[in-house]
């Protein structure tokens, strides 16, 4: 026999019996009938093999079996209640863990205040943030090391993730306010001095997927890792970038750097939030991409 042959109703029943000590009593805490209980009770004994209680005029006394069956019983039900609680309390997000994955860039530009916003709302959820480049990203979220990750597309393998499209974003070439020119054709940038991202990065994949699309062959002066030092050494008038104007738009306002008009072609790009196809998302997880949604589809419209 094991626990499954057994209705946890019975349980319940033989719970409050040895509470009170009576069958009246119990009949009382349960709203049934005093028969109901003797019922109860008598079956439980039937498929356990044994006397639980013993009668008396002054009620009932449990038997020696029947004080080892109350305190496995207790434990059992305890730790069930504990799992119910637990369960309403993360999805409630009364409390739970939430790992992030992304780039300190678009933490940075895009999402810091909306965190900020959710962790205000939610602020018993732990929020953990993972920086690190899109192929490692990739890598996170299908060894589960992170919830969701937060990245540009395209990526690799997209049909193993449920993916949510939260952010479009438009590529620009920028340049030092005093650089000679507000127009760069295409065909001349061969010969200007071009910074981008170091590999590996989607966004230096996804830039010369764009200059074969475009025709240019472009042979960089710098390659810098950090993003956000493209922008310092454009600054600096170390050369031109390819960047992202979304990210770089704060520096356009300041006046630190200008956007260069071109004939060079590239399409509107989506920042996406991924989840593995292979695992139950929590309920912090969930909530924060509905949220995420709901935030950035709300600044479209």
């Amino acid at each position: 026999m094991n626990y499954s042959d057994i209705d946890l109703n019975l349980v319940k029943t033989f719970l409050a019996v040895y509470e009170n000590k009576s069958i009246l009593l119990a009949s009382k805490k349960l709203f049934i009938s005093q028969p109901a209980v003797t019922k109860s009770i008598q079956k439980l004994e039937e498929l356990l093999g044994g006397k639980l209680f013993i009668r008396t005029a002054k009620g009932v006394v449990p038997t020696k079996e029947g004080e080892e069956f109350n305190i496995a019983c207790y434990n059992s039900m305890t730790i069930l209640n504990n799992g119910i609680n637990k369960f309403s309390a993360l999805s409630n997000l009364e409390e739970g863990n939430l790992n992030i994955g992304s780039s300190s860039t678009i933490i940075r530009k895009i999402l810091l205040k909306f965190i900020k916003k959710f962790n205000a709302k939610y602020p018993n959820i732990v929020i953990s943030i993972t920086d690190a480049n899109s192929e490692k990203l990739v890598k996170y979220v299908k060894n589960n090391a992170v919830d969701l990750a937060i990245l540009n597309l395209p990526i690799p393998e997209v049909e193993s993730f449920y993916v949510t499209p939260i952010f479009e974003t438009h590529d620009c070439f920028i340049a030092n306010p005093d650089y000679k020119k507000d127009f760069v054709k295409k065909s001349e940038l061969k010969n200007e001095k071009v910074i981008v991202q170091k590999r590996p990065s989607s966004n230096r994949d996804y830039f010369e997927q764009m200059c074969v699309e475009n025709k240019v062959t472009i042979k960089p002066c710098f390659e810098i890792g950090s993003f956000g030092l493209i922008t310092d050494f454009v600054a600096n008038n170390m050369g031109i970038a390819y960047t992202i104007k979304e990210f770089v738009q704060d520096d356009i306002d300041m006046g630190r750097v200008k956007v260069l008009d071109t004939d060079f072609v590239s399409s509107p790009r989506q920042i996406a939030a991924i989840t593995s196809l292979v695992t139950v998302n929590s309920f912090a997880c969930e909530v924060f991409i509905k949220e995420l949604k709901n935030e950035f589809l709300k600044e479209e419209k």
